[in-house]
């Protein structure tokens, strides 16, 4: 990781799950990181190099990015599915302006290489494992990803336009559910894995599930798609948005058991609420970028989830 040495870098979003783990990995390089934060700086130790920024502001996002030679962009209006459904609008307008502001000011200020991480909401849906080269805009996304789906296919080809119109080096990588140490534990707002971690240690005598147990999904370990951004924004330009996941199908039942298995817990597992049940399916296909990028990391489930939990322990319990 050379490359890194004496380069400005900004980290827009520097205080989620991917923003705390990418800060913590540069600094190992390089001391030279800057990194914004909205509402709460995770790890506390690191204070000296967050600034709080509003990126709906287009001047914020003019002057956190100034003079930068990367930027990661991964500040992102977070919800979960309830806030998918309850706040669609307000969840939909203020990520296209965080996002576009941001790409925007990035352009403007000549910033040499730039790396945003979008979603595998993007694609229609499927029963098997997708490629990039699957993905059917004439279909539209599943309908819980509806309104994010198309906000993120319309950003994706904003990446476009700028790489074949600025001669800009956009990188974007399309990934799945992400999980790992740093996570959102907030019950109104965490996804599913942080979520049945926080229940399993929880007073209660079962372990609540919302929604369908037979949902499959792909889950990637936090420090695998760090390592994987590191490596895929020093490849050659106009390279189109490329998956990033285990590639590992595994359904919500077989996920509860084993996040009860890791915890130790003897709880059992109780469904509810198929109302807030998501996509049905949704595995991406790895094949392209194991070809463009070689010794890619994948942490198996079972390790990941131990040092999630170990994390969790230590910090929450």
């Amino acid at each position: 990781m050379k490359y890194y040495k004496n380069k400005k870098i900004f980290i827009a979003g520097g205080s989620g799950l991917v923003g705390t783990n990418l800060l913590i990995r540069l600094l190992k390089i390089n001391k030279n990181v800057k990194a914004s934060y909205n509402s709460k700086i995770k790890k506390i130790e690191l204070k000296k190099y967050y600034k709080k920024y509003d990126f709906r502001n287009f001047k914020n996002c003019l002057k956190a990015t100034k003079n930068m030679d990367i930027v990661f962009i991964l500040a992102v209006k977070a919800s979960g599915i309830l806030g998918l459904k309850k706040n669609f609008t307000d969840n939909i307008s203020e990520n296209f302006l965080i996002r576009s502001n941001l790409l925007k000011s990035c352009i403007d200020n000549n910033v040499k290489k730039i790396l945003w991480v979008s979603s595998s909401t993007v694609y229609q849906p499927s029963k098997k494992k997708i490629s990039e080269n699957k993905l059917n805009l004439n279909i539209d996304p599943y309908n819980i990803y509806y309104g994010t789906g198309w906000l993120y296919r319309y950003l994706e080809k904003l990446c476009f336009l700028y790489n074949q119109n600025k001669q800009t080096d956009i990188k974007v990588i399309r990934t799945s559910s992400i999980y790992g140490p740093y996570d959102n534990f907030n019950e109104k707002k965490s996804h599913v894995i942080p979520a049945l971690i926080k229940k399993a240690y929880n007073k209660k005598k079962v372990l609540e599930v919302w929604g369908n147990k037979k949902i499959i999904r792909d889950f990637v370990y936090v420090e695998d798609l760090v390592d994987a951004m590191l490596k895929f924004i020093l490849k050659k330009k106009n390279i189109l948005p490329i998956n990033f996941s285990s590639g590992k199908a595994i359904s919500i039942f077989r996920l509860a058991k084993k996040i009860l298995e890791v915890s130790k817990s003897n709880k059992k597992i109780y469904f509810n609420h198929s109302e807030r049940s998501s996509a049905n399916y949704r595995v991406l296909d790895n094949k392209k970028i194991n070809q463009i990028v070689k010794n890619l990391n994948r942490t198996k489930l079972e390790d990941g989830l131990k040092k999630t939990i170990e994390w969790y322990k230590k910090f929450n319990v």
